[in-house]
């Protein structure tokens, strides 16, 4: 390692151990009273974060699932919500609204059991076209209980006045209740992300992983550089 990745990897550690102390300052905030604004910062840096780990990936919703269920260490997460799919395709255009009315009529309600994307595809085999089949499996993390957290808790604490918690009754994994989704939850998720993210960083001596994610071209001589937003394209 020369004298300049050295320092470029000086300043990507002070960074993430920046970003570190504004996560840790999150539980502060909520034990503190301020449940919604913990979770309302927690949410954003998610997304923030995600957007990073997916790149080159734009599609801002399916990033933020994707990191969560990818990379925020809780398994439940990856999970089909049979109810989240129906009410998430319901609100798509042609054909999806179709498609939701045959899962509905495969997963009725008003119980659900959490499942595979396997498992939940193959429920829907004998309902669904092929072709149905293979635009639902694209579409499945709109499904996901990492879903429900972009839909029904970060889309509203940015977008609106904030959310505290969503509560799933008459939801239940392998027989057993699922517990509500709040700031806890979501808090370690937020640190796990942000392990992975810090990883990526330090294991290339990159930004994130790829200095592109940032804008920072890799000059011939070897310059540093810190991270900055860059114009869309």
């Amino acid at each position: 390692m020369n004298d300049d990745q050295k320092a470029k990897l000086d300043f990507i550690r002070a960074f993430h151990e920046a970003a570190e102390s504004r996560i840790e300052f999150l539980a502060d905030l909520h034990k503190k009273k301020h449940e919604v604004e913990a979770l309302t910062l927690c949410l954003t840096y998610v997304d923030s974060f995600a957007q990073w780990l997916c790149w080159p990936c734009r599609e801002s919703g399916k990033n933020f699932v994707n990191a969560v269920v990818n990379f925020g260490g809780n398994l439940l997460m990856g999970l089909i919500h049979p109810l989240q799919a129906i009410s998430s395709l319901e609100r798509l255009k042609p054909p999806w609204p179709q498609i939701a009315g045959k899962v509905k009529q495969v997963f009725p309600g008003p119980k659900y059991e959490l499942i595979s994307k396997d498992q939940f595809l193959t429920k829907l085999n004998a309902s669904l076209a092929t072709d149905e089949l293979a635009q639902l499996r694209a579409e499945c993390w709109r499904g996901t209980l990492a879903a429900t957290a972009y839909y029904f808790l970060r889309n509203p604490s940015v977008h609106s006045f904030g959310a505290t918690e969503l509560s799933f009754s008459g939801t239940t994994y392998q027989n057993k209740p699922i517990s509500k989704m709040g700031f806890v939850e979501l808090h370690a998720i937020l640190k796990n992300i942000h392990n992975e993210l810090r990883r990526r960083s330090e294991n290339n001596i990159q930004w994130f992983g790829d200095d592109r994610i940032v804008g920072i071209a890799r000059l011939t001589n070897g310059s540093t550089g810190s991270p900055k937003k860059t114009g869309s394209r």
